[in-house]
């Protein structure tokens, strides 16, 4: 699998990618369009033999560990989707705004490498944090099974040396953590399995 960044002209095999995404949270081609020229570099598709498998989009913001209360929603943090004015000078963070890999492809080595040159994209630009806003897709069905819990506990709940909840430990997989219970952030993004909550998980990369 190669990576690179994304032209308009790979926008039909992106818009191939973005079917696999449920309907109704799938970005349209004015949206994919907005975000390549907002900020391309962040535009990456990933190829095999040829063909574009993967897309993961990114954009330069500031995250202040002791404000997370301005993550309030996805909404909130991509400006719907379109991203926000991107500022380099004053930007520490890189914030993963949506990522995709056909069906065909989940469960290889193929989403590891998307996240390492994530890393690597937040390292070029001089950024400290790689931060993204994960579902968290084990709650309800916790609850259901063990009785109710918030949240905020679930997120910090271990099992066998492993996260209780899938997505955040395979985040946790690739240098994520949930930095404080603040982190845990209700009504973020329509999942019900998820009973609509995110959590802002942060690689740290180094200080700025």
């Amino acid at each position: 699998m190669t990576a690179r960044q994304a032209t308009e002209a790979d926008l039909d095999e992106i818009m191939l990618v973005e079917q696999d995404w449920e309907e109704s949270q799938r970005a349209g081609r004015a949206r994919m369009t907005t975000r390549l020229r907002k900020f391309g570099e962040g535009f990456l598709i990933f190829e095999r033999d040829g063909a574009v498998i993967g897309t993961l989009m990114s954009f330069p913001m500031r995250y202040d560990p002791a404000e997370v209360g301005e993550l309030s929603t996805w909404d909130a943090v991509t400006n719907n989707g379109d991203y926000p004015p991107v500022d380099l000078a004053t930007a520490n963070a890189l914030y993963l705004a949506s990522g995709s890999l056909k069906r065909s492809e989940r469960g290889s080595t193929a989403y590891e490498a998307m996240m390492e040159e994530a890393a690597a994209l937040a390292e070029r630009l001089g950024l400290s944090y790689v931060l993204a806003g994960a579902k968290i897709p084990g709650y309800d069905s916790y609850c259901r099974r063990f009785g109710e819990i918030d949240a905020r506990e679930y997120a910090f709940t271990w099992l066998n040396g492993c996260l209780v909840d899938p997505f955040l430990e395979m985040y946790r997989g690739h240098g994520y953590v949930v930095p404080d219970k603040d982190h845990i952030v209700p009504n973020y993004y329509p999942d019900p399995p998820s009973r609509d909550y995110g959590a802002i998980v942060v690689r740290s990369l180094g200080t700025r």
